[in-house]
């Protein structure tokens, strides 16, 4: 009885890691996000701003809402500073959540001291559709993000391959990964991809033994002439916003 015990164990957890490394859902899970990029020149006063807008009636009826999600990230190997992520469930909730963020004074106050602690004349914003959503990426705290543009018409070929290349890397790559589509404010690039890992550290080997595989190769020489690399930016997470 024991030794048949012992067998089903092994038997689900062989299970449960082929399904990690090779079940893993690579579906749009259909949200939109709001990147809004800032050259921060006043870190303290910057902070304060957005702690007491997160704190505001206006915040908690933009959140209870539209269910809002948004979070603070630092930016390393880009022209600004900092980004602030806002996350909608769908349009109709980014159409809901805006109506509310725009018609506040709190947010107005807060955008208004931008002024003051940010470079204005540099600050820009996209919105993107999610394609791709692999692991919660929610979970993980510094990320790889890939910005490039997508020869028009091979964005079928391009996600296929990408697809394609990532299932051979999911035992090497632990933590999330994705992709997004530049809806709006795509004047630089088209599409996005990012990593998602626990660790500076298990970022940087995760990404050195991809790109150092056969698989990888492979990628390339199907994605060479339709993709254009415009820059990989270090992304680190300072702070989710929930009130």
């Amino acid at each position: 009885m024991f030794i048949k015990y012992f067998i089903s164990i092994v038997l689900i957890a062989s299970f449960n890691l082929y399904s990690d490394d090779h079940m893993v859902p690579m579906e749009s899970d259909g949200t939109v996000l709001e990147f809004n990029y800032l050259t921060v020149t006043d870190p303290t006063n910057f902070m304060m701003a957005l702690d007491k807008f997160d704190k505001s009636n206006c915040a908690k009826k933009w959140r209870d809402e539209s269910g809002v999600a948004v979070s603070l990230w630092s930016l390393r190997g880009s022209g600004s500073s900092h980004f602030i992520l806002v996350v909608y469930e769908n349009y109709e909730k980014m159409e809901i959540g805006r109506a509310i963020f725009n018609s506040c004074k709190e947010s107005s106050f807060m955008i208004k001291s931008f002024q003051n602690n940010t470079d204005t004349d540099r600050s820009w914003n996209w919105v993107a559709e999610n394609m791709i959503a692999a692991r919660a990426w929610t979970t993980n705290n510094v990320f790889a993000k890939y910005n490039l543009n997508l020869k028009p018409g091979s964005e079928s070929l391009y996600v296929d391959s990408w697809k394609n290349f990532m299932t051979s890397q999911l035992s090497n790559h632990k933590g999330s990964f994705g992709m997004n589509r530049i809806a709006y404010g795509n004047r630089y690039v088209s599409h996005m991809v990012y990593l998602g890992a626990d660790s500076m550290d298990e970022l940087d080997n995760s990404i050195k033994k991809a790109t150092s595989s056969d698989e990888f190769a492979d990628f390339v020489s199907k994605v060479g002439d339709i993709r254009e690399n415009i820059n990989v930016e270090l992304v680190q997470l300072v702070k989710f916003y929930t009130g």
